[in-house]
Protein backbone atom coordinates (compact mmCIF):
# COMPACT_ATOMS: atom_id res chain seq x y z
CA UNK A 1 0.00 0.00 0.00
CA UNK A 2 1.19 3.11 -1.16
CA UNK A 3 1.61 6.40 1.40
CA UNK A 4 -1.52 8.04 -0.49
CA UNK A 5 -3.45 5.11 0.13
CA UNK A 6 -2.43 4.31 3.25
CA UNK A 7 -3.14 8.11 4.23
CA UNK A 8 -6.41 7.84 2.25
CA UNK A 9 -7.57 4.52 4.09
CA UNK A 10 -6.78 5.93 7.54
CA UNK A 11 -8.49 8.90 7.38
CA UNK A 12 -11.38 6.98 6.04
CA UNK A 13 -11.23 4.56 8.88
CA UNK A 14 -11.33 7.47 11.64
CA UNK A 15 -14.35 9.32 10.31
CA UNK A 16 -17.53 8.38 12.16
CA UNK A 17 -19.28 6.38 9.37
CA UNK A 18 -16.30 4.97 8.38
CA UNK A 19 -15.85 3.28 11.60
CA UNK A 20 -19.36 2.27 11.80
CA UNK A 21 -19.26 0.64 7.87
CA UNK A 22 -16.09 -0.75 9.01
CA UNK A 23 -17.65 -2.79 11.89
CA UNK A 24 -20.45 -3.37 9.88
CA UNK A 25 -18.02 -5.03 7.40
CA UNK A 26 -16.15 -7.10 9.60
CA UNK A 27 -19.26 -8.60 11.38
CA UNK A 28 -20.97 -9.60 8.26
CA UNK A 29 -17.67 -11.13 7.45
CA UNK A 30 -17.15 -12.88 10.28
CA UNK A 31 -20.77 -14.42 10.57
CA UNK A 32 -20.63 -15.64 6.97
CA UNK A 33 -16.99 -17.11 7.08
CA UNK A 34 -17.31 -18.54 10.74
CA UNK A 35 -20.44 -20.40 9.27
CA UNK A 36 -19.47 -21.98 6.52
CA UNK A 37 -16.12 -22.60 8.72
CA UNK A 38 -18.00 -24.39 11.53
CA UNK A 39 -20.24 -26.39 9.10
CA UNK A 40 -16.86 -28.26 7.99
CA UNK A 41 -16.10 -28.90 12.33
CA UNK A 42 -16.36 -32.81 13.37
CA UNK A 43 -14.73 -32.93 16.81
CA UNK A 44 -17.00 -30.47 18.34
CA UNK A 45 -19.55 -27.98 17.25
CA UNK A 46 -17.76 -24.98 18.35
CA UNK A 47 -14.39 -26.10 17.05
CA UNK A 48 -13.37 -26.23 12.94
CA UNK A 49 -9.95 -27.21 11.66
CA UNK A 50 -10.23 -24.96 9.42
CA UNK A 51 -11.22 -21.08 10.52
CA UNK A 52 -10.19 -18.48 8.12
CA UNK A 53 -11.56 -15.48 10.17
CA UNK A 54 -8.44 -15.98 12.45
CA UNK A 55 -6.65 -14.49 9.46
CA UNK A 56 -8.78 -12.11 8.38
CA UNK A 57 -9.10 -10.55 11.67
CA UNK A 58 -5.71 -10.22 12.27
CA UNK A 59 -5.33 -8.17 8.76
CA UNK A 60 -7.96 -6.25 9.61
CA UNK A 61 -6.47 -5.03 12.82
CA UNK A 62 -3.07 -4.46 11.60
CA UNK A 63 -4.64 -2.23 8.45
CA UNK A 64 -7.56 -0.48 10.33
CA UNK A 65 -6.20 -0.59 13.89
CA UNK A 66 -8.12 -1.75 17.12
CA UNK A 67 -11.13 0.18 16.90
CA UNK A 68 -12.88 -2.28 14.82
CA UNK A 69 -13.50 -4.61 18.11
CA UNK A 70 -16.68 -4.13 18.02
CA UNK A 71 -17.50 -5.80 14.76
CA UNK A 72 -15.27 -8.46 15.21
CA UNK A 73 -16.63 -9.06 18.92
CA UNK A 74 -20.12 -8.90 17.38
CA UNK A 75 -19.49 -11.10 14.48
CA UNK A 76 -17.87 -13.44 16.93
CA UNK A 77 -20.80 -13.41 19.33
CA UNK A 78 -23.50 -14.06 16.66
CA UNK A 79 -21.68 -16.76 15.10
CA UNK A 80 -21.08 -18.77 18.65
CA UNK A 81 -24.16 -17.37 20.02
CA UNK A 82 -26.17 -19.45 16.60
CA UNK A 83 -24.09 -22.59 17.18
CA UNK A 84 -23.76 -23.87 20.32
CA UNK A 85 -23.89 -22.22 23.71
CA UNK A 86 -25.30 -19.78 25.35
CA UNK A 87 -25.00 -15.82 25.83
CA UNK A 88 -22.38 -15.71 28.78
CA UNK A 89 -19.97 -18.71 26.99
CA UNK A 90 -20.80 -17.02 23.59
CA UNK A 91 -19.89 -13.69 25.42
CA UNK A 92 -16.60 -15.34 26.59
CA UNK A 93 -15.64 -17.23 23.19
CA UNK A 94 -16.05 -13.63 20.82
CA UNK A 95 -13.80 -11.86 23.94
CA UNK A 96 -11.71 -14.86 22.88
CA UNK A 97 -11.27 -14.23 19.38
CA UNK A 98 -11.33 -10.97 19.31
CA UNK A 99 -8.30 -10.73 22.13
CA UNK A 100 -6.75 -13.38 20.39
CA UNK A 101 -6.73 -10.72 16.83
CA UNK A 102 -5.26 -7.82 19.18
CA UNK A 103 -3.10 -9.25 20.40
CA UNK A 104 -1.71 -10.91 17.24
CA UNK A 105 -1.54 -7.44 15.81
CA UNK A 106 0.31 -6.07 18.41
CA UNK A 107 3.08 -8.38 18.61
CA UNK A 108 3.41 -8.76 14.62
CA UNK A 109 3.66 -5.19 14.36
CA UNK A 110 6.00 -4.93 17.78
CA UNK A 111 8.09 -7.66 16.48
CA UNK A 112 8.01 -8.08 12.92
CA UNK A 113 7.51 -5.34 10.97
CA UNK A 114 3.90 -4.70 10.61
CA UNK A 115 2.35 -5.40 7.03
CA UNK A 116 5.78 -5.63 5.58
CA UNK A 117 6.27 -8.54 7.67
CA UNK A 118 6.46 -10.66 4.61
CA UNK A 119 9.47 -9.16 3.30
CA UNK A 120 12.27 -10.79 5.11
CA UNK A 121 12.54 -14.31 6.01
CA UNK A 122 13.44 -13.46 9.93
CA UNK A 123 9.78 -11.29 9.38
CA UNK A 124 8.04 -14.43 8.28
CA UNK A 125 9.73 -16.47 10.84
CA UNK A 126 8.35 -14.22 13.40
CA UNK A 127 4.51 -13.80 11.98
CA UNK A 128 5.08 -17.77 12.26
CA UNK A 129 5.77 -18.01 15.45
CA UNK A 130 3.72 -14.82 16.99
CA UNK A 131 1.01 -14.77 14.61
CA UNK A 132 0.40 -18.53 13.88
CA UNK A 133 1.51 -20.02 17.55
CA UNK A 134 1.78 -18.07 20.26
CA UNK A 135 -1.20 -15.61 19.72
CA UNK A 136 -3.78 -18.37 18.67
CA UNK A 137 -3.85 -19.85 22.24
CA UNK A 138 -5.43 -17.41 23.53
CA UNK A 139 -8.84 -18.05 21.69
CA UNK A 140 -9.14 -21.78 22.12
CA UNK A 141 -8.29 -21.53 25.65
CA UNK A 142 -10.73 -19.36 26.71
CA UNK A 143 -13.62 -20.83 24.22
CA UNK A 144 -13.34 -24.58 25.75
CA UNK A 145 -12.64 -23.43 29.10
CA UNK A 146 -15.93 -21.55 28.85
CA UNK A 147 -17.86 -24.49 26.78
CA UNK A 148 -16.64 -26.83 29.64
CA UNK A 149 -18.11 -24.63 32.34
CA UNK A 150 -21.05 -23.95 30.71
CA UNK A 151 -21.49 -27.39 30.19
CA UNK A 152 -21.50 -27.71 26.52
CA UNK A 153 -18.36 -29.61 26.21
CA UNK A 154 -17.20 -32.85 28.23
CA UNK A 155 -14.08 -32.51 30.10
CA UNK A 156 -12.14 -35.54 28.80
CA UNK A 157 -12.96 -33.76 25.28
CA UNK A 158 -11.40 -31.21 26.19
CA UNK A 159 -7.69 -31.22 24.77
CA UNK A 160 -8.82 -32.61 20.96
CA UNK A 161 -11.42 -29.55 21.17
CA UNK A 162 -8.47 -27.30 22.05
CA UNK A 163 -6.58 -28.79 19.51
CA UNK A 164 -8.84 -28.78 17.13
CA UNK A 165 -9.68 -24.65 17.78
CA UNK A 166 -5.64 -23.82 17.66
CA UNK A 167 -4.94 -25.79 14.62
CA UNK A 168 -7.89 -23.74 13.22
CA UNK A 169 -7.10 -20.56 13.94
CA UNK A 170 -3.50 -21.19 13.69
CA UNK A 171 -4.37 -22.19 9.50
CA UNK A 172 -6.17 -19.06 9.22
CA UNK A 173 -3.21 -16.69 10.31
CA UNK A 174 -0.88 -18.80 8.31
CA UNK A 175 -2.89 -19.53 5.10
CA UNK A 176 -5.57 -16.32 4.83
CA UNK A 177 -3.29 -13.90 6.70
CA UNK A 178 -0.72 -13.44 4.52
CA UNK A 179 -2.79 -13.60 1.10
CA UNK A 180 -4.62 -10.73 2.89
CA UNK A 181 -1.06 -8.69 3.26
CA UNK A 182 0.05 -9.52 -0.26
CA UNK A 183 -3.25 -8.25 -2.51
CA UNK A 184 -3.16 -5.20 0.40
CA UNK A 185 0.53 -4.05 -0.39
CA UNK A 186 -0.02 -4.88 -4.49
CA UNK A 187 -3.66 -4.55 -4.90
CA UNK A 188 -3.15 -3.91 -8.83
CA UNK A 189 -1.74 -7.44 -9.85
CA UNK A 190 -2.45 -8.40 -13.14
CA UNK A 191 -3.50 -11.53 -14.19
CA UNK A 192 -3.65 -13.35 -17.44
CA UNK A 193 -6.26 -16.02 -18.09
CA UNK A 194 -3.87 -18.63 -17.36
CA UNK A 195 -2.83 -17.64 -14.12
CA UNK A 196 -6.53 -16.63 -13.44
CA UNK A 197 -7.47 -21.07 -14.49
CA UNK A 198 -4.46 -21.29 -12.66
CA UNK A 199 -5.75 -19.79 -9.49
CA UNK A 200 -9.30 -21.69 -9.38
Amino acid sequence: MNNATERSTRGWSRSGWGMVVLNILFASIYIITGKFSLSLATVHVSASPVWPPTGIVLVAFMTFGYRIWPGVFLGAYIVNLTTAGNEITSLFIAGGNTLEGIIGAYLVGKYSGGQRVLDQPVGVFNFTILAAMVSTIVSPTIGVTSLALGGFARWEDLISIWYTWWLGDAAGNLIVAPLLLVWILNPRIVWSRRQFIEAI
